[in-house]
């Protein structure tokens, strides 16, 4: 499963840099590209959770504040899908709007340079080839979704809303200082470089916490636990909250009545 998550960062990665290479897609092209990248995340992440709520009835997915979200100050009242359907989609909207400013400034600035004008086309064709490639991606996981855990799909879930946050920024900082050149693309292939590696790096950090999700009780535990050994008043109040944790998190794997 290693092998397939490294093979999928690949294949997204490989769109930007094939559209800028042998299609001649502007700059602004492939910075919005990554803005849709990161609304697809988050519509096939919310099609994950939806299909393994469906699929198991894990408790976890009806348990309130699994992502630490605040709404008035306190936890999130929704919850595995709209906690995270709620955060994703607001931030990507508004992200989007910063992106569109962004893309408008380079624009009117460098009105004479085509490669940051916008090209429906292009996008859509970008859009196109990254939407297949989740879509086959999730049809994968799909197959096996029945057996995972819920600590499986909070895990992922968590691993999601990193990397989304992440290429957010990747995207203002990348914005920003195309901006400030009259040609951009040395830093855009620098982009899409370190998205390419940073993307193999976290994918790979994704399996080994996945795995270990596998044994939700022996995960919550296990951490905290192992240094605070010991049978004193100061042990056991360090030991009671990794002890609730594995208690919540096998609750989460209980399946509720149809």
């Amino acid at each position: 499963m290693r092998l397939i998550n490294l093979m999928f960062v690949l294949l997204i990665n490989a769109v930007p840099l094939i559209g800028v290479k042998y299609h001649g897609w502007s700059a602004s092209t492939v910075v919005l590209l990554y803005w849709v990248e990161n609304l697809l995340i988050a519509v096939f992440t919310s099609a994950r959770i939806l299909l393994h709520r469906v699929l198991t009835r894990k408790r976890g997915h009806w348990r309130t504040g699994q992502l630490g979200t605040l709404v008035n100050n306190k936890p999130s009242p929704h919850g595995l899908l709209g906690e995270y359907a709620m955060m994703a989609f607001v931030f990507t909207l508004v992200h989007g709007f910063f992106v569109g400013v962004f893309i408008s400034m380079a624009s009117e600035n460098h009105a004479d340079n085509p490669v940051w004008s916008v090209s429906g086309g292009q996008l859509r064709q970008g859009a196109i080839w990254m939407a297949a490639t989740m879509l086959l991606e999730f049809l994968v996981d799909a197959a096996t979704i029945r057996s995972r855990s819920f600590a499986w799909i909070k895990t992922y879930v968590e691993q999601r809303m990193s990397r989304v946050l992440i290429l957010h920024v990747a995207i203002i900082a990348g914005v920003g200082g195309m901006m400030l050149t009259d040609s951009p693309f040395a830093l855009l292939y620098a982009l899409i470089a370190l998205k390419t590696l940073w993307g193999l790096a976290t994918a790979n950090a994704s399996a080994d916490a996945e795995t270990a999700a596998a044994q939700p009780f022996a995960t919550a535990t296990s951490t905290g636990a192992a240094g605070r050994k010991g049978t004193g008043a100061r042990a056991q109040a360090g030991r009671k909250p990794d002890v609730e944790r594995g208690a919540a998190a096998l609750e989460d794997e209980q399946v509720m009545p149809a």
